[in-house]
């Protein structure tokens, strides 16, 4: 049994996944440290998908229910952050087919608040026009295009994992990551160019 995830914290009181597999902890332990872990990383995929937060979190709840249900694998999972993320990504991709509706002002309008930091504030302001016109660009993007794209730099997955997220092979993951990019850049082109 091998984890291959990035963050392995250690915070007191808190049984992480590796530790829960050492000392042969119950299923309940290892879902305690499995949601601990990797919550937020699930609530991304999902806002990701979504593009509501309260559905978002309702789709985090859903999979860690599902993971739940099928704790009694989690002892037998090789790559745990790629597991949860599939599921999550299903997860959120059944209930955007059930919606009728999605929010997608939260995409011009989510994370681009300015924020106090180092960065100059003209360098700041440029940023968050940036993320302004390559949201509504990322979501004009067809599914099969928009999917790796979204999964690879805005959750920041490999091309593997992308790859198990979705179903396909790593070779169709880093073609539509390329043909996406190109898109995006055209795309970007163009409307700077009409400034």
């Amino acid at each position: 049994m091998v984890f291959s995830y990035r963050s392995r914290r250690v915070v007191a009181g808190t049984v992480t996944v590796d530790e829960a597999l050492t000392r042969q902890h119950t299923s309940e332990e290892l879902l305690e440290a499995a949601v601990y872990e990797h919550s937020r990383l699930v609530f991304r995929i999902a806002y990701s998908v979504l593009r509501n937060h309260e559905d978002a979190e309702d789709a985090t709840q859903e999979t860690f229910i599902k993971v739940l249900r099928q704790s009694r694998k989690l002892g037998q999972v090789e790559d745990l952050r790629a597991w949860l993320a599939r599921i999550a990504w299903r997860v959120a991709v059944d209930r955007r087919k059930k919606a009728s509706h999605v929010a997608m002002e939260d995409l011009e309008h989510g994370g681009t608040a300015l924020q106090s930091s180092e960065i100059p504030a003209d360098d700041a302001v440029e940023e968050v026009q940036l993320h302004g016109l390559l949201g509504p660009m990322i979501a004009s993007l067809p599914v099969r295009l928009r999917d790796p794209i979204v999964l690879s730099t805005v959750e920041e997955l490999s091309a593997s994992e992308v790859a198990r997220v979705l179903g396909i092979n790593e070779a169709a993951v880093r073609s539509r990551l390329f043909r996406a990019r190109q898109i995006l850049k055209e795309k970007l082109v163009q409307r700077l160019s009409r400034k």
